[in-house]
C-alpha cells in the first residue's frame, strides 16, 4: 500500500524519536541535559527565556505539519512558577504572539496564495471551506478549538483565507485558543510539563513517542465530521 505524504512524515518523526533514544542511552551527559534542561542559565534569565519562547513558537506555527513546540513554554515558565504567579501569564501571552503570527502565514496562503497548495492538500481543506461557508457562524469556535489543540490550524485559517473570512476575526480567535494552550502549559496544570523532560529522560522519550502518536491518530481521524456530529448531537439535547 502506497504511504500518504503524512504517514512518511510520521514515520520521519519516529526514526529520529529512536535515533535520540539510541543517544540518550549511549550518551549520559545527554541524559543529564535533558533532566535538567529548565535550569541552564539561558532559561534562568526571563529575557532570553521569552524571546526563545517566542521564537520557537512562531516557527513552529509557520511549518505546514504538526511540531511540539509548546515544550519551550514549560522550560521559560518553571524557573519563575513559584516566584511568581504574573510571570506564568506573561510567558503565556509571549507564546501566544509568536504562534499568532506563525498562523498568519496559513491564513495568508490562502488569501493570497492559494494557487500554491498543492491538489491533494486542496481537495482535503476544500470540505472545510464548504463547511465553513454553509455555518459562518461557527468559524469561531473551530478557530477556537484549533488553536486551543497542537494541530496544524493550516486546515482552517488557509480555507477561511480562501473565503475571505474577517482577518482580524481569524487571528483574535487563533490568539485566544493559543493563549489558552499556552496557559496550560505555562501553569504546568495536570502536570504536563513533567512529561516533557526536567525529571526522567526515560519519561520524556516515551512521552514524545506518545504525543506524536496522539497527533498522528488526531490528524488522521476527521475532525470536521466529528465535530458536526457533535453539534447536531448537541442540538439533538436542546431540542428534547
Amino acid at each position: 500500500m502506497k504511504l500518504k505524504r503524512m504517514d512518511f512524515i510520521f514515520l520521519i518523526i519516529l526514526a529520529i524519536i529512536t535515533l535520540i533514544s539510541v543517544d540518550f542511552i549511549l550518551n549520559e551527559s545527554h541524559r543529564v541535559f535533558i533532566e535538567n534542561i529548565a535550569n541552564i542559565p539561558t532559561f534562568q534569565d526571563l529575557g532570553s527565556g521569552l524571546l526563545i519562547t517566542f521564537i520557537v513558537c512562531l516557527i513552529g506555527n509557520l511549518l505546514p505539519i504538526p511540531t511540539p513546540y509548546t515544550f519551550v513554554v514549560c522550560f521559560s515558565s518553571s524557573p519563575f512558577l513559584q516566584l511568581n504567579l504574573f510571570i506564568p501569564i506573561v510567558v503565556a501571552f509571549i507564546a501566544s504572539l509568536g504562534c499568532m503570527i506563525g498562523e498568519i502565514g496559513g491564513y495568508a496562503v490562502g488569501r493570497g496564495a492559494s494557487s500554491f497548495i498543492s491538489e491533494d492538500r486542496r481537495q482535503n481543506l476544500k470540505k472545510y471551506q464548504l463547511f465553513l461557508i454553509e455555518h459562518p457562524r461557527t468559524a469561531p469556535l473551530l478557530i477556537f478549538i484549533f488553536g486551543l489543540t497542537p494541530l496544524n490550524d493550516d486546515f482552517i485559517t488557509i480555507p477561511l483565507g480562501i473565503i475571505k473570512y474577517s482577518f482580524l476575526k481569524t487571528i483574535f480567535w487563533v490568539w485566544l485558543g493559543k493563549l489558552g494552550l499556552m496557559l496550560i502549559f505555562s501553569y504546568n496544570l495536570i502536570s504536563i510539563c513533567n512529561l516533557l523532560g526536567g525529571e526522567s529522560w526515560i519519561v520524556s522519550l516515551a512521552s514524545m513517542y506518545l504525543i506524536t502518536i496522539i497527533l498522528y491518530i488526531m490528524i488522521k481521524i476527521d475532525l470536521l465530521e466529528s465535530f458536526t456530529k457533535f453539534c447536531t448531537h448537541m442540538k439533538q439535547l436542546c431540542l428534547k
